[in-house]
């Protein structure tokens, strides 16, 4: 699936920029071609820096490209948990940032010609069980005290039945890679310098900082690591985080079924599932995502693509699927991103677990570290300090990551080959199989060629697993993602899974290559 198009990335395109030749100095460096990244450098180069920004892949290529693009302050830690964490105070400035950060897209919309689909729309959370409700009116108190225009309803514009749902006005959606377009757009008529395929291999702190890439340095006073999860950070930050894949489609619709169905729609299940609408150039689709699940801790992922197939079905019978997408999401410890200086840091900044808010919190991460990188008073920025330690808001979960990456990283060392021997593999299938005191992560392609790498994830050793749904080596620790040939999909890593030789036995005779 990682392969496959989005919708977006089938129904918008963003013009090439170049890759980054030889070394340059700027004010600013900003890694990441996403929502973030760009927002980012227009903000800081209106401002009057020399602003440089570099992607690995294309832009929009990572997260912002597979999202679903919900525009809502619907958080994914519940407002009455934000409360026991963060006290009434620090959820109202949660739902508060939410509300500056949609303002923020929308005023870049209206300054364009281009709609980029935006438009405003009411939210739905809906409860199907009983259990479910009594977690929704626990949730509708909460919403109030933030601010929300939150009302409270036994039906919805849904064409199945709900026991009851909170209706929260204006909130939005957009087509992000339309966004995105006009964002590069702006951007490089500022001023600023925007280059593609150009990775990232490290960060060196200084003055100035330098940002080592496989074509070049930037030097720069200020570093803006907004990739999603921080690819220069090995230890600290990750220690705080967790990653989960997330998968998504989008199916027409009859016309009739379209006319009431313009809101962004969030169950209560676990693991949850949302629903919207977005007019494209191929016309109006309805966009269903969910069924997320731990990177690299689900050993039939496809069952979570079917499942997803299946929920749209039973509720939307007339549904013709054309898309089918995947994602990845960042969950912090304590329930909101980390934003602002990296741990240890003077001049090195990320943004990072928006969770399933992405486009929210992304354009919120630019926002506050653009306004520290200027200097500028920004009152949400303590809130999602990234230096920040709760240890009652983030326990539970915080050891509960930080026993996992220890223990898998011991049960790897003796872990056993996934198959028994190279000719079990079938044409589409990987498998790990230990050789000698190697563990490789080995991949037979359409055509019957032995394709193998390392099984060893270059960011802090742990073994990447096989995930089936998307034909890719993903790093249960940390959330790492490979492709079949190695390549990085998904960081924290920078490198790639390191080739090797496989050896065949004489009577399997299969066509190999590292």
């Amino acid at each position: 699936m990682n392969r496959l198009p989005s919708l977006w990335q089938s129904t918008a395109s963003i013009p090439p920029c170049p890759r980054l030749q030889g070394d340059l100095e700027v004010d600013v460096a900003v890694i990441g071609g996403g929502i973030s990244g760009l927002t980012a450098a227009l903000l800081l180069q209106r401002a009057g820096k020399k602003v440089a920004l570099i992607e690995a892949h294309r832009i929009g290529a990572g997260e912002t490209g597979h999202t679903t693009a919900h525009l809502t302050e619907l958080l994914d830690a519940r407002y009455h948990v934000l409360e026991s964490k963060f006290g009434k105070e620090g959820a109202l400035l949660a739902a508060d940032s939410a509300r500056a950060s949609i303002a923020r897209i929308e005023a870049f919309v209206m300054e364009s010609e281009e709609s980029c689909g935006f438009r405003r729309v009411p939210g739905y959370l809906y409860a199907e069980t009983r259990k479910q409700k009594e977690d929704l009116d626990r949730e509708f108190p909460s919403l109030e005290r933030v601010g929300a225009r939150v009302s409270h309803s036994t039906s919805s514009p849904l064409p199945f039945p709900i026991l009851s749902a909170l209706r929260i006005e204006n909130q939005a959606r957009v087509h992000p890679l339309e966004y995105l377009r006009v964002l590069s757009q702006r951007a490089r008529a500022a001023g600023a310098l925007l280059f593609e395929s150009t990775r990232m291999l490290d960060v060196e702190e200084g003055e100035p900082c330098r940002v080592i890439t496989e074509s070049g340095t930037l030097r720069a006073r200020d570093v803006l690591v907004l990739t999603n999860v921080p690819v220069s950070n090995r230890f600290v930050i990750h220690t705080k985080i967790a990653a989960y894949r997330t998968y998504a489609l989008a199916a027409r619709l009859p016309q009739s079924e379209l006319r009431d169905l313009d809101a962004l729609f969030e169950d209560m299940d676990d693991p949850y599932h949302y629903i919207r609408l977005q007019d494209t150039s191929e016309g109006t689709f309805l966009i269903v995502g969910g069924e997320d699940h731990k990177t690299g801790k689900e050993e039939q992922s496809e069952d979570r693509v079917r499942r997803l197939e299946e929920y749209t079905r039973r509720r939307f019978p007339d549904a013709q699927i054309q898309y089918r997408w995947s994602g990845q999401v960042i969950e912090p410890s304590d329930g909101l991103p980390y934003i602002g200086r990296n741990p240890h840091s003077e001049h090195v900044y990320i943004g990072t677990g928006y969770s399933g808010t992405g486009m929210t919190f992304g354009t919120l991460a630019a926002m506050i570290v653009s306004d520290a990188v200027l200097g500028l008073p920004n009152r949400w920025a303590e809130l999602y300090r990234a230096t920040r330690i709760k240890p009652l808001a983030q326990a539970q979960r915080y050891v509960s990551e930080n026993v996992d990456f220890p223990m898998t990283l011991a049960h790897d060392r003796v872990a056993h080959s996934d198959v028994e021997r190279v000719e079990a593999l079938l044409p589409g299938q990987g498998a790990r199989i230990r050789q000698g005191r190697k563990m490789l992560a080995v991949y037979r392609d359409d055509k019957g060629v032995v394709h193998a790498r390392s099984a060893v994830c270059p960011h802090m050793g742990c073994y990447v697993r096989w995930n089936s749904a998307e034909r890719s080596w993903d790093c249960p620790c940390h959330g790492s993602r490979f492709g079949v040939d190695g390549e990085v999909l998904n960081g924290p890593a920078v490198q790639a899974l390191k080739e090797e030789d496989l050896e065949v036995h004489a009577e399997e005779s299969l066509p190999t290559t590292a």
